[in-house]
């Protein structure tokens, strides 16, 4: 397990309710209303790119999480004013960004990892500079059910039983947490465009 994702399951055991409550609304929020906040969830987005790479690419050390908190702080404020057009590059890096990252974990390398990865990056940048809504409802969704995911997580952690269930169902599967965070991002994407279709909103 990533030493990230380790942290974030030591904090939702140690807080309970006190932190899964706050996450539960919070997912509920922008699953339901995230189109509404389109803006701040892009800036919150990227400032999240932002700290993952250093994260990634540093050492673990005492110095690494302050580095992240600068990196988000640099790349959410850069993303605010060109919020259109950061839109449209954030979902080039993130369909750039999930290919690679599948592609390494299937075994693939060298300069055919890097070149898929490249063509998959100027695809998904063509596909959100043209459907903005769409991405922009993505990311949204995405951002939503992870909090979303995250309380129910801390919820389930008071229960030990029903927490070796689920850890042992995603031990022996892969699919399982992914699973987790596709219904209710699917879900929430196809709300999210349903209401903005009957509102006849645009960007």
């Amino acid at each position: 397990m990533p030493s990230s994702l380790g942290d974030l399951q030591m904090l939702l055991r140690s807080s309970g309710a006190a932190v899964s409550f706050p996450l539960l609304v919070a997912g509920a929020g922008l699953m339901l209303f995230g189109w509404r906040m389109w803006r701040v969830c892009v800036v919150l987005t990227y400032a999240l790119v932002g700290a993952v790479l250093v994260v990634a690419l540093t050492p673990d050390n005492d110095d690494q999480w302050f580095y992240a908190l600068i990196a988000a702080a640099v790349l959410g404020a850069a993303s605010y004013w060109p919020g259109r057009y950061a839109v449209a590059l954030l979902g080039g890096l993130l369909g750039g960004g999930s290919t690679t990252a599948y592609l390494h974990d299937c075994g693939v390398s060298g300069s055919t990892l890097w070149f898929v990865g490249a063509a998959a990056g100027f695809a998904a940048l063509g596909y959100a500079f043209i459907n903005r809504q769409h991405v922009i409802v993505l990311i949204t969704a995405f951002l939503g059910a992870a909090l979303l995911v995250s309380g129910l997580a801390g919820l389930v952690m008071l229960s030990p039983a029903l927490f070796g269930t689920f850890r042992s169902m995603a031990a022996y599967s892969a699919i399982v947490l992914p699973f987790l965070l596709l219904v209710p991002t699917v879900m929430s994407s196809f709300y999210q465009i349903s209401e903005m279709r009957r509102l006849h909103v645009e960007f």
